[in-house]
């Protein structure tokens, strides 16, 4: 086991000397959200995740040991599931803490779905990382057809939508941000919505050793 947990060590010791030497100079929120989620996701956090760019981010460079604490579909492209996965992980561990995580364009397939979460008082904690694309699709598209194609959507303030169902909304504007606003929503009873702008810029790195023949 030891041996294990050394090789884990090593991989992100990697990891975050290259963030401090390339990404932490640009001050973006996607290497830097990596790195705070680490250190909250204690014993007793269950982690659901959409599909999309961020969650690449995620499964590259987040570490879990314990079973059955990360949800995440890898390839099965389903996006939208993570706010239904919150979901039913409240329901399911009403006594632990869930935060479920989506990009704008997978949070839009079920959104609709904090009105249940509202209504049924869950203390379900959803993040949305927020760049106004469909950003996987996009880098596929650009790797293989050398172009983008149907990929942009206009803003939503997610603030706005979380009041409107009767839940508490935040916009994190800063890496600095991050931590703190993810522990003061796991404090807070009821559901809480929390949008984080992002920059997607070094995404190409993650499908640099992908084989053309799994671009769409």
């Amino acid at each position: 086991m030891w041996v294990v947990m050394m090789l884990v060590q090593t991989h992100m010791n990697y990891f975050w000397l290259h963030w401090a030497r390339v990404l932490a100079p640009r001050c973006e929120c996607t290497p830097r959200g990596v790195a705070e989620l680490q250190k909250l996701l204690a014993d007793d956090v269950t982690l659901c995740l959409d599909m999309g760019s961020f969650h690449l981010w995620i499964a590259h460079f987040l570490f879990s040991f314990r079973a059955r604490q990360i949800l995440i579909s890898n390839g099965q492209q389903t996006l939208g599931v993570a706010l239904p996965w919150g979901i039913a992980s409240c329901l399911v561990r009403p006594h632990e803490k869930t935060l479920s995580i989506s990009g704008d364009g997978g949070f839009l397939f079920s959104a609709m779905e904090l009105e249940t979460a509202v209504r049924l008082k869950l203390n379900l904690v959803h993040m949305v990382w927020i760049d106004g694309t469909y950003d996987m699709v996009a880098v596929q598209e650009q790797a293989k057809y050398k172009r983008t194609s149907g990929v942009d959507f206009g803003p939503v303030d997610l603030v706005k939508y979380a009041e409107a169902f009767g839940a508490s909304g935040y916009m994190i504007n800063s890496p600095d941000e991050i931590g703190p606003v993810l522990r003061k929503a796991f404090e807070m009873p009821g559901p809480v919505l929390i949008g984080v702008r992002v920059n997607y810029r070094d995404n190409h790195m993650l499908f640099e050793k992908v084989h053309d023949h799994v671009l769409i």
